[in-house]
């Protein structure tokens, strides 16, 4: 089997000259990223493209990494959004508009591959709504093996040119990516490995589909923790970093290790509803500034909207339901007080506890982040609205408009990353910057000897904004 692939000279691309290397260790930009002569993307193990270029050239011009970046898109692009291969039947979306910006003749590689039975396409496209599907034939479906590029251009649009990032908000954050350049970040390849088979077996049993597409799309972020190359950046969207970590499915995280200790996270519990307390109190409220944090269109300063839902909030803080909705999520215990009114109400059956718990979490983000017009079908949500309805009514408000639903969710995560990025990793490293910090969204990691530092800061973090102080667990990697 071959671990690692090297480049070819098979292009029939007359510019192929790789200048980057005469500038390796200077900074491509303020995000932090070197120039580098060489790239690792991801591609199965049996799709071996040097070989099918020779066998069968194309006709046209072509250059041979840009096949391998088309090839490497069918597993990242699930590798950060776990949905998508559910949602498109094993098909990964690939945004025609956005591969252009790097392929101009993207069309020409994606047919090619087609042809020779290296993928095949859904033939399904919506302009504005749906990218085309591209999946592996089950000839070469296989498990990733990294596969070398060093078109200069190509691997300066990869590094600098990602048209999601928030180049001045990752820039803020560069002393969080040091961590994961120190070479002290460490995570054992092989149990990594057998991990994701045995999670890829226990799904074949159960009788999901896409089961290689699946263990692809989790091999990703394993095999970036052991590359040169770590992406780490701010999305524009919720304003969340992303890096390996952060896609690394859960199971995973006992075998990462720093400096050769296991880590320990430490998360908010029921984060999302508690996030959502400041919308109950109009001081918290502006103190967040959340209205600048609500990308709706119906929402501008002094506009109706707006001037609604202050007014709504400045009534509803001293509704009993809102009362008990925040008594309920301050302790922590917020998916089992909810969950026991819908048992109640018989719209859950008996179980175990973590079954039971993650129902209630279901029924619970529908409520919050669903579309106003679902609650005519969910009998969840009705129940929510029941139980909590001035809190609904101002989770109403946010989402009102056809298509304005996800500007909630946004919010919250908006809130999360000013809170947990901005606020109290900001803190902790001027306070302590030798301690090690790794984010994943609302919970942030370090080594058992930092633990209750980081949890002092982050708690004072949370009290000072939302005006409470959350209730805290900590996760043992190891």
């Amino acid at each position: 089997m071959r671990s690692h692939y090297t480049v070819g000279d098979l292009s029939n691309n007359s510019n192929n000259a790789n200048n980057s290397s005469q500038a390796q260790d200077k900074e491509l930009n303020s995000i932090g990223y070197k120039r580098r002569s060489s790239l690792n993307l991801y591609v199965p193990m049996k799709v071996d493209i040097d070989k099918i270029l020779v066998e069968k050239p194309p006709e046209f011009r072509f250059h041979r990494d840009k096949f391998v970046y088309v090839l490497h898109l069918l597993s990242y692009i699930p590798s950060k959004n776990s949905n998508i291969l559910n949602e498109n039947n094993g098909f990964t979306p690939v945004n025609r508009a956005l591969l252009q910006r790097r392929i101009h003749n993207y069309k020409n590689y994606i047919d090619y591959l087609a042809d020779v039975g290296v993928i095949r396409l859904d033939g399904f496209y919506k302009v504005d709504k749906k990218s085309g599907g591209i999946k592996f034939t089950d000839e070469y479906k296989s498990n990733l093996v990294p596969v070398e590029i060093t078109k200069n251009t190509l691997i300066k649009s990869i590094l600098d040119l990602n048209q999601s990032k928030d180049v001045k908000k990752t820039a803020d954050l560069l002393f969080l990516k040091k961590w994961f350049e120190d070479g002290k970040l460490k995570i054992d390849l092989q149990a990594g490995k057998d991990e994701l088979e045995r999670i890829a077996e226990a799904e074949k049993i159960e009788g999901l589909c896409n089961i290689q597409e699946r263990l692809n799309s989790r091999l990703v972020p394993l095999l970036d923790l052991i590359s040169e190359y770590k992406s780490f950046g701010v999305d524009t969207t919720g304003f969340r970093l992303h890096t390996p970590l952060t896609r690394l499915k859960k199971e995973l995280r006992k075998h990462v290790s720093y400096d050769g200790k296991n880590l320990v996270s430490i998360d908010i519990v029921n984060s999302q509803p508690f996030l959502t307390l400041p919308l109950f109190d109009y001081m918290k409220f502006k103190k967040n500034d959340i209205s600048s944090k609500i990308i709706s269109p119906l929402y501008y300063q002094d506009s109706d909207m707006s001037n609604q839902l202050l007014n709504t909030i400045r009534n509803i803080g001293t509704q009993d339901d809102v009362e008990i909705f925040i008594e309920c999520v301050v302790s922590g215990d917020f998916y089992e007080k909810f969950g026991a009114i819908l048992q109640k109400e018989g719209l859950l059956e008996e179980g175990d506890i973590q079954s039971i718990r993650k129902k209630v979490k279901e029924i619970t983000f529908e409520s919050i982040f669903s579309p106003n017009t679902s609650i005519a079908y969910s009998k969840g949500i009705q129940v929510f609205r029941k139980t909590f309805p001035s809190v609904y009514e101002i989770f109403q408000l946010i989402k009102k408009g056809k298509g304005n639903h996800p500007s909630f969710a946004i919010m919250l995560q908006r809130l999360e990353a000013e809170l947990v990025l901005e606020k109290t990793c900001k803190i902790i490293n001027r306070l302590k910057p030798e301690i090690p910090l790794f984010t994943i969204h609302d919970s942030i990691a370090s080594t058992e000897e930092h633990t209750s530092f980081v949890e002092d800061i982050l708690t004072k973090v949370f009290k000072k904004n939302i005006g409470v102080s959350p209730k805290l667990k900590l996760e043992r990697w190891g």
